[in-house]
C-alpha cells in the first residue's frame, strides 16, 4: 500500500488543484516532490517545446477530498491502476503501466531484433565483412543514504549520479544483449602486376598500387626514408629497382621482430 503523503506533499497537491498560481520557490525541491506525486498517480507531468506542464489527476483530487487513496490503490493495486505515461516517441498506449529500467531496455532489444540486418553491396576484388554490433547492458546499484523523506533521499542519489566521476557504489550487471544490426562489405586493395615493358619511374600512386599500399601510407614511408625515391622538381617517383630492393629488404622467414 502506498505511503501517506507528507504535509509538504499535500501542500503541493493543493497548489496543483488551484491551477498552479504564481509562487516564489526557494529552491527546486518542489520539482522532486511533484515527481513523487506523479509516481503515485496523483499528478501528471508533460513537456512540449522545452515547457513543462503539471496537472492534478482524479486520484489526486480524491486524496484531497478524502485524505486517502482511492480504494483501487489503497488495496492491492493492479497493473491498470499504476501511473501511466503519455504518448511519446514510442507511441505507447496511455493504459499501459510505466515500465522500469530493465523492461525498457528489453523492449529496445526486442525492437532491434525485429529489424532486418542491412547489407550494403559493393563491387570489389577482395571482401571482408564489417559488422556493427550493439551491446545493451542493464546494471543495478544499491545506495544507502541518510535522508528525512523519500524525496530527500532521491535528490541526494540523483546528485551523486549527475556528478562527474561520482561514486555511487558497485554496479551489478543483470543482463547483457548483443545485437548485430548491420553488415557492410569493405574494399581491400589488391596489388597490381607490373608490366616488364613499363616506365622505369613510377609515381607514388602507381607504386602504391603495385605494392598494395595506399597513397598516404607510401607517402609517409618515403618521407621517413623507408624507401628510396627520385625527386624531379617537386614530384617524387620510385624506380622499379627501388621497389624490388624494398621488397627484398623487408622479406623475412619465421618469427621476426621489427626494430
Amino acid at each position: 500500500m502506498p505511503h501517506r503523503l507528507t504535509p509538504h506533499q499535500i501542500e503541493l497537491l493543493r497548489w496543483l488543484s488551484d491551477g498552479c498560481p504564481n509562487r516564489d520557490w526557494p529552491d527546486h525541491s518542489h520539482k522532486i516532490t511533484i515527481r513523487a506525486l506523479q509516481s503515485r498517480g496523483l499528478a501528471t507531468i508533460s513537456r512540449k517545446h522545452k515547457t513543462w506542464t503539471v496537472a492534478i489527476t482524479d486520484r489526486g483530487r480524491y486524496y484531497l477530498d478524502h485524505g486517502r487513496y482511492p480504494p483501487a490503490i489503497a488495496n492491492h493495486a493492479t497493473a491498470a491502476d499504476l501511473p501511466t505515461m503519455p504518448l511519446g516517441r514510442g507511441q505507447r498506449r496511455a493504459d499501459h503501466p510505466v515500465p522500469d529500467t530493465t523492461a525498457r531496455a528489453m523492449q529496445r532489444v526486442e525492437r532491434r531484433l525485429k529489424q532486418p540486418v542491412k547489407y550494403t553491396a559493393r563491387t570489389i576484388q577482395e571482401t571482408f565483412m564489417r559488422y556493427k554490433v550493439v551491446v545493451t547492458r542493464v546494471q543495478v546499484a544499491e545506495r544507502f543514504v541518510r535522508a528525512t523523506s523519500e524525496e530527500d533521499a532521491a535528490a541526494k542519489v540523483q546528485e551523486e549520479v549527475e556528478r562527474p566521476y561520482g561514486y555511487l557504489g558497485s554496479w551489478k550487471t543483470t543482463g547483457t544483449e548483443l545485437d548485430v544490426i548491420e553488415a557492410e562489405q569493405n574494399t581491400v586493395i589488391k596489388p597490381t602486376s607490373l608490366a616488364d615493358d613499363g616506365p622505369l619511374l613510377l609515381s607514388l600512386k602507381d607504386a602504391g598500387k603495385a605494392l598494395g599500399l595506399s597513397y598516404s601510407t607510401l607517402y609517409q614511408m618515403v618521407n621517413h626514408g623507408d624507401i628510396d625515391h627520385v625527386l624531379l622538381g617537386t614530384r617524387k617517383y620510385i624506380s622499379r629497382e627501388h621497389l624490388v630492393e624494398f621488397i627484398n629488404r623487408n622479406t623475412h622467414k619465421g618469427y621476426y621482430r621489427a626494430r
